[in-house]
């Protein structure tokens, strides 16, 4: 990671038509410069999961679905439901 000498923002390479190795570019000023070395840049994607994506964990102190009377089912369905339809 490089960064402006003028402004202090992060630096990205970018390739030029004509020329072998890629220059350094500011986001913010437009500043330019030649790239020193050709490092090994690394592009990350982060990937959004929906709900159903996510892990629920459940606590051992909660009662088993079958131990559980009729009311606190219809209870824990509904608590299911809920957390599955809100998004982060």
């Amino acid at each position: 990671m490089e960064f402006c000498e003028k402004c202090g923002a992060l630096m990205l390479p970018k390739r030029v038509e004509g020329k072998k190795k890629p220059i350094l570019k500011c986001r913010e000023c437009g500043h330019e410069r030649p790239m020193k070395s050709d490092p090994d840049y690394k592009v990350e994607y982060r990937i959004k999961h929906s709900p159903r994506e996510k892990i629920v964990v459940v606590e051992e102190s909660e009662k088993r679905f079958s131990e559980m009377t009729e009311d606190e089912r219809r209870e824990r369905r509904k608590e299911i439901l809920e957390f599955f339809e809100t998004e982060d």
